[in-house]
């Protein structure tokens, strides 16, 4: 599987160190404008499956290319791309993780493309970071009375 890591911050870089260790995973492309930072995180992570990208997401075009050489994407840029992502995930039929921003409706942007992207066998799943995503799947395993 090849994964597209969006936005070279710390939740990114994050997702990229676990990503990498994975048997299943066999690419990873962290994208981000700046590239800087993702260089000194990529020499001490030492991954032969890591791939930097340069990426301005304001770029519809360069932002769809970037996101087709995956199977999966995981947006961790700011969460007003958040739509704009979920939405060029449905359209090139690639499967879509955000990292939250449940601000000023993102998450229901998202969720309004459920039809589109279950009629085209693609998985978009929103609002996936710490708080409420984390805290969701933690409370989904704690036993029940």
């Amino acid at each position: 599987m090849k994964v597209v890591v969006l936005g070279a911050g710390l939740m990114g870089k994050e997702a990229v160190r676990d990503l990498v260790k994975s048997d299943d995973v066999t690419k990873v492309y962290l994208a981000d404008l700046n590239l800087r930072p993702a260089e000194d995180f990529a020499e001490q992570l030492m991954s032969d499956k890591l791939d930097l990208l340069q990426l301005d997401a304001t770029n519809d075009l360069q932002l769809q290319e970037v996101m087709a050489l995956g199977d999966v994407v995981i947006n961790a840029l700011f969460y007003t791309f958040n739509e704009k992502v979920a939405r060029i995930a449905v359209d090139i039929g690639v499967h879509s993780i955000d990292l939250g921003g449940h601000i000023g409706g993102a998450t229901d942007a998202v969720l309004e493309l459920a039809d589109k992207a279950a009629s085209k066998g693609v998985t978009i799943i929103p609002d996936l970071g710490v708080a409420p995503g984390m805290i969701n799947i933690l409370a989904d395993t704690v036993p029940k009375n």
